[in-house]
């Protein structure tokens, strides 16, 4: 497995979420995905993620307002202050695994890509965390006042 090294960094439009990501694959490489779900299409996301990356999101406690729907088995991230859904985080034991929301996030090397749409209404949970085990981003979260 190689080590990540091609490394983007995103931020919510008032700065109170930033991602830093690194992932073994370019970015033209990447499968960007666009979920077809109800939340996901009125927020119009493009997300990324890759199991052999790594990021770090650094959120401003006070700014950070999660969602969760469905099987409640992830939270979505989204800022108090300027309302960006910048991406979705897991717990997976004592570990944590993200997917970036590109677009909400401002990513530059994403942006004149199209999603790969993907619908998961009905996958049953088992399943639907072994698929996130093998797509998203282990992850690190800092909270900052």
């Amino acid at each position: 497995m190689s080590a990540p090294t091609h490394s983007h960094s995103g931020r919510c439009h008032c700065g109170a979420i930033a991602m830093e990501l690194a992932f073994t694959q370019p970015a033209e490489d990447m499968q960007v995905r666009s979920c077809q779900c109800d939340f996901c299409t009125r927020q119009g996301s493009l997300t990324v993620s890759e199991a052999a990356g790594k990021a770090v999101i650094t959120v401003a406690a006070d700014q950070l307002t999660t969602y969760s729907f469905g099987s409640g088995t992830a939270s979505f991230l989204i800022c108090a202050r300027c309302g960006v859904y910048a991406g979705v985080i897991m717990a997976d034991g004592d570990k944590w695994l993200s997917i970036a929301n590109a677009r909400g996030l401002g990513i530059e090397a994403f942006r004149n890509r199209t999603g790969t749409p993907l619908t998961h209404d009905g996958e049953p949970t088992p399943d639907r965390l072994a698929r996130r085990r093998t797509r998203w981003t282990p992850t690190e979260i800092r909270y900052t006042l």
